[in-house]
C-alpha cells in the first residue's frame, strides 16, 4: 500500500483521507464477513479518523479561498501595473529612437543605458521589484537628457506612474503573505495531524484485521503519488489519472 506524497496538497489529502474514511464506513455497511468485534474495532476508529478530515477540510477552505481571491486579485493588479510599465518603456523607446545618436553621446551607456532589455519573469516577487526598478532608471535617465531632446518630461512622468503604482501593489502582495502563512501553517498542521492518526489507526487494526484488509482501505494513486487516481477530469484538481 502506497500512501499519498507528503508534498501533496492539503485539498489532495482531504480527497485522500475521505476515501479512506468512506472506505471503512463502506466495510461496515457492506461486509458481512466481519466479525462483531471487527466491527466494534472499525467503527472506532472511524470516529477517530472523521474529525481529522473535517479539521483538515476546515483548514483547506480558507487558505483556497484566500488563494483564489486575495491572492488573484493582487496577482492580476501586478500583471495590469507591469504592462503599465511596459507601455512606457516601448513608448519611451519609440520617442527617442529618433534621437539615438544624440543620447549616445550625452548619455554614459548611451541609447541602451534608458531601456532595460532584459527578460523578466513576473511569478516571483523579484521580477516585479526589478520592473519598478528599471522603469525608475529610465525616467531618471529621461530626466537628465538635455532640453533640446524633446517630450523627456511627459515620458518620465509616465514611467514614474506605473512604477509607483507596481511598487504600491508589490507592497499589498507582500503585506498578503503576512495573511498567507497563518493559512499555510494550519493546512500543514491539519496534513501532519491526518498522517500521524492513520499510521497510528493503521497499527491499532493490525490487531484485529489481516495486511490485505488494511491495504484495502486506501485507494489507489497515480503514478508519481501525488493524487488519488481517477477518471480523467479537468475539473477536478484533487485527482489524477493513473499515469499522471
Amino acid at each position: 500500500m502506497r500512501k499519498l506524497s507528503r508534498a501533496a496538497s492539503g485539498a489532495r489529502h482531504v480527497r485522500w483521507s475521505s476515501e479512506i474514511l468512506r472506505t471503512m464506513i463502506a466495510h461496515l455497511d457492506v461486509n458481512d464477513r466481519l466479525s462483531e468485534v471487527q466491527k466494534k474495532a472499525l467503527a472506532a476508529e472511524i470516529e477517530v479518523l472523521g474529525p481529522r478530515v473535517e479539521g483538515l477540510e476546515s483548514a483547506v477552505a480558507p487558505y483556497r479561498a484566500f488563494v483564489e481571491h486575495a491572492h488573484l486579485d493582487i496577482r492580476a493588479r501586478q500583471r495590469v501595473a507591469n504592462f503599465l510599465c511596459d507601455e512606457a518603456q516601448r513608448a519611451a523607446d519609440g520617442a527617442m529612437r529618433p534621437h539615438r545618436k544624440d543620447i549616445d553621446s550625452i548619455l554614459p551607456g548611451g541609447f541602451g543605458a534608458i531601456l532595460a532589455k532584459t527578460s523578466l519573469s513576473r511569478v516571483l516577487r523579484a521580477g516585479h521589484a526589478k520592473t519598478v526598478e528599471h522603469a525608475e532608471r529610465a525616467a531618471s535617465a529621461l530626466r537628465s537628457l538635455p532640453a533640446k531632446i524633446p517630450g523627456t518630461g511627459p515620458l518620465a512622468d509616465t514611467l514614474d506612474q506605473a512604477a509607483n503604482l507596481l511598487r504600491t501593489f508589490n507592497k499589498s502582495a507582500n503585506a498578503l503573505e503576512e495573511q498567507r502563512t497563518p493559512l499555510r501553517a494550519a493546512v500543514n498542521k491539519g496534513i501532519f495531524d491526518l498522517r500521524e492518526t492513520l499510521d497510528q489507526i493503521d497499527g491499532r487494526l493490525r490487531t484485529h484485521f489481516s495486511q490485505d484488509f488494511i491495504d484495502s482501505l486506501y485507494p489507489e494513486l497515480n503514478k508519481s503519488g501525488s493524487a488519488v487516481a481517477d477518471e480523467d477530469d479537468e475539473d477536478d484538481d484533487a485527482s489524477a489519472p493513473p499515469e499522471g
